[in-house]
């Protein structure tokens, strides 16, 4: 779903019109919750991505990553992983057994955020759900913390513990070293 299709269902949960104009009153603060929802449930699913990255003086630069790097989980170079521990700063990996030259690093990383009518949340689409039903929660719990506003939350961490960090990768289901 896109941003102004999730505008859309939510202002519809909220029993208001989907006119522009009202779309556009409820923009910046709808899209404001849904982006908290995006980093709540990214701290939940923990999604992550593998891209190739340069070393450079045995060190490797996080800030040139194409998303928001919270945990380096695995780096790769010539087919050997490599150990690896984090710099002066958290904006860089030390590795002392690289050398200079691309290197495959997977990593934990945070979505961009929605800000534009056409942007997709980085999330999997089974996530869009609770998306709208956590901006419905928020908004109506702005006005009055009614049970209206605590079912929704108490339906939004429902469908938040209901989604896996590992659903649907074949490599979560295989079974090593069972005797």
């Amino acid at each position: 779903m896109t941003l102004q299709e999730l505008l859309t269902a939510a202002l519809q949960q909220l029993d208001r019109s989907t006119d522009a104009q009202t779309l556009e009153t409820w923009r910046d603060k709808l899209t404001r919750y849904l982006n908290d929802a995006i980093v709540d449930l990214a701290g939940n699913l923990r999604p992550r991505r593998t891209e190739t990255a340069q070393i450079s003086g045995r060190t490797l630069d996080l800030t040139l990553l194409e998303r928001p790097c919270i945990k380096v989980l695995a780096l790769r170079q010539g087919g050997r992983r490599l150990p690896f521990y984090y710099g002066a700063c958290t904006a860089s990996l030390h590795v002392p057994g690289g050398t200079d030259g691309p290197a495959e690093i997977t990593y934990q990383y945070m979505p961009l955020m929605l800000a534009a009518d056409t942007d997709v949340p980085e999330l999997p689409e089974r996530c869009h759900g609770a998306l709208v039903t956590y901006a419905v929660a928020r908004e109506r719990a702005a006005g009055d913390a009614t049970a209206a506003a605590q079912t929704g939350f108490a339906l939004y961490h429902q469908m938040r513990r209901a989604l896996r960090a590992n659903c649907g990768e074949l490599d979560s289901y295989r079974i090593e070293n069972a005797y």
